[in-house]
């Protein structure tokens, strides 16, 4: 019978409400009623966590007869058993006995470690109440025997390669205990952190209180003992203008995000904004002085790629840094963080970073938090966001959209929403189908004046490299426009139904005045009459609306089904949908040259034949046409022109 087996009964014996949840459980505190849960009781390894929110734990077991002995499954406490031959006696009442090899150095639980993979956090306590504790939520925890201040005598070797966080209780002893086992796995180890529990004294009362593995609190070992509050007067704040690395997209001292969907070359834009950091050529704060830059990358190689992508944009690449993490085991570690924030900070003071590119924004953020949830999100970025602050730098991450559509880009962000709150600019990527550029639109900016948006494409460039010239793809700025990202990623919206019919009225009598508008004609025209950009596309699909290529740089025009009936020697799209052009996988975010496939996306269509949607229907028919004059052929002679046809060209 475990001692969680012995509570509940009491609990219940006393009329009192009780809530199993396998190994943990919720409870009414006496004398109150009981709709509270306000007791807490989690089981690990001979011994039940108890945690009480509301009453002193002590009495709450006295109020039922109980003392802290019931909290173990043996009332004389419980015994740990070390690999070396260790064994530690622990009593209800505290005390502590050796037994056995007393003079082994082995660390407690470390035998799990051979089936942890390196690189991965390990838990490092002051007890062994502590280690099974964060075992039950399912971490992997060592501490050394014998408790503070004899860490020296034990092998730490072990944790090795791995990333360590040390749990430290939160009381002097505590704190000098953290500080010996830091010095000792710093060297080691391949990174460290010293946290406190979230509530309560150390690892077992943070568990007890129903608190997680990424609730603990990091404190500064460097910097004096743990965390203080510091109060300030309004009248001692020096206020500030805000300043622009860029003019409404990226205010300096900030957190911003660049987000997009995959392949519209998010990689090269950010790039190009290095690139021209390293110059001093890029308008705002830094123009005409040039600053260093620190990139951090996981997806994309540094020497295919990366490197040549940002000598293709006219980097100084003498003020291009990268950054590896070297362990006794490896010289090409990533960063984690928060784990090495304050790792991060000091080489951005050390080599004056204007901007820190995170590419992509989740690549660097530890295993242990997810990228779906609000608080852990907030935990990766807020201290981020007060290293750009305090620094006044920019801390610039590439963000994911997924593939719904919206005008909410927050919410188009691959997980949690927070990624968008905590940003204090988000800058929204999109391609403009009928032109093939990229818009790029400040679709947050809490202190931008205005929505700013600009035009680019990607274009193919020669770089050398050590192997010969390569062809390398990069961002040429078009200048601003009036297209806003958000329009291109809306999507369809199936709420304005009646819209359409009206759209559909409009873009008929439209199309039958003007004649054969341009794609960005029609769009122009149709927002000033209130009529959206998805719908005036839906309305364009059901009345079969055919599509065109005209002219040099080619033109996307519009015209109904009766009107390219005699079609002239344009492009015609044989597609009931809009052309796209240049699509993602054209725009070649790895790098390959871009330049020839804009040109020549789509091809002429030589052949004399082409589909003719119905007006209403949108099914196609085909007709075959002349090739000298482009009239009608009847269908009786199309064989016969055929034959003749072949026989020309034969000769």
């Amino acid at each position: 019978m475990t001692a969680l087996d012995v509570l509940r009964a009491r609990w219940q014996e006393n009329g009192l409400a009780w809530r199993d949840n396998g190994d943990s459980a919720s409870a009414q505190a006496p004398g109150h009623s009981d709709s509270d849960r306000s007791v807490t009781f989690r089981q690990i390894c001979g011994q039940v966590l108890m945690n009480s929110h509301a009453d002193d734990k002590e009495q709450v077991l006295a109020a039922l007869g109980l003392t802290t002995a019931a909290l173990f499954d043996d009332p004389k406490g419980v015994t740990y058993s070390y690999g070396d031959g260790r064994t530690v006696h622990r009593s209800p009442a505290k005390k502590f006995r050796q037994a056995g090899n007393t003079s082994g150095t082995a660390l407690y639980r470390v035998e799990r470690l051979d089936q942890h993979q390196t690189g991965s956090p390990v838990y490092v306590v002051e007890g062994e109440k502590d280690v099974h504790a964060l075992e039950s939520i399912g971490a992997v925890a060592v501490c050394s025997a014998m408790g503070a201040g004899k860490a020296s005598r034990f092998d730490w070797t072990p944790l090795t390669g791995h990333v360590v966080i040390i749990v430290a209780d939160n009381d002097a002893p505590g704190d000098k205990h953290a500080q010996q086992v830091y010095d000792i796995l710093e060297p080691l180890a391949d990174g460290v952190v010293v946290v406190h529990a979230a509530q309560g004294k150390d690892a077992a009362d943070h568990v007890a209180a129903g608190y997680g593995l990424d609730e603990f609190q990091p404190i500064d070992m460097g910097g004096g003992r743990g965390r203080r509050l510091k109060v300030t007067r309004g009248s001692e704040v020096q206020t500030r203008r805000v300043t622009w690395i860029m003019p409404d997209w990226i205010p300096t001292g900030s957190l911003t995000l660049l987000a997009g969907r995959e392949g519209l070359g998010k990689s090269t834009i950010a790039g190009s904004i290095c690139a021209a950091i390293t110059r001093g050529a890029l308008e705002g704060e830094l123009f005409g002085a040039p600053r260093n830059v620190l990139y951090v990358h996981t997806e994309d190689s540094r020497e295919f790629t990366v490197a040549p992508r940002l000598k293709a944009a006219g980097a100084d690449m003498d003020r291009v840094f990268f950054v590896d993490v070297q362990t006794e085991m490896s010289d090409s570690g990533t960063l984690i963080l928060p784990l090495d924030t304050l790792a991060l900070e000091d080489l951005v003071t050390k080599y004056d970073m204007a901007m820190v590119v995170l590419d992509a924004a989740t690549s660097s953020m530890s295993a242990e938090l997810s990228g779906k949830d609000d608080r852990a999100v907030r935990q990766y970025l807020e201290p981020l966001a007060q290293l750009a602050a305090r620094r006044d730098c920019v801390v610039f991450g590439l963000c994911h959209f997924g593939k719904r559509d919206g005008a909410d880009t927050g919410k188009l962000i691959l997980g949690s929403i927070a990624w968008s709150q905590v940003a204090r600019s988000v800058l929204s990527v999109a391609l403009d189908e009928d032109s093939g550029h990229l818009v790029v639109t400040n679709t947050k900016g809490n202190l931008a004046p205005r929505t700013r948006s600009m035009e680019a494409q990607i274009v193919s460039t020669t770089i050398p490299t050590e192997d010969g010239d390569a062809e390398v793809g990069r961002i040429e700025w078009l200048g601003e426009s009036t297209r806003d990202a958000r329009e291109l990623l809306q999507g369809a919206d199936d709420s304005d139904r009646d819209d359409r019919s009206e759209a559909e009225a409009w873009l008929e009598d439209y199309l039958t005045e003007q004649g054969k508008p341009t794609a960005k004609q029609v769009k122009d025209d149709a927002r000033k009459k209130g009529i959206s950009e998805p719908t005036i596309k839906r309305a364009a699909k059901k009345l079969g609306v055919v599509y065109a290529f005209e002219g040099f740089p080619r033109t996307s025009v519009w015209s109904l089904p009766v009107q390219s009936a005699q079609p002239d020697h344009s492009t015609l799209s044989h597609e009931l949908t809009e052309p796209t052009e240049p699509t993602g996988a054209d725009l070649r975010k790895l790098d390959e040259p871009t330049g020839a496939i804009l040109q020549s996306a789509h091809a002429p269509v030589n052949e004399p034949t082409v589909e003719i949607p119905h007006l209403r229907t949108g099914t196609p028919s085909l007709i075959r046409l002349c090739p000298e004059c482009n009239e009608r052929l009847p269908a009786g002679i199309v064989r016969h022109l055929e034959c003749v046809l072949n026989k020309v060209r034969s000769a």
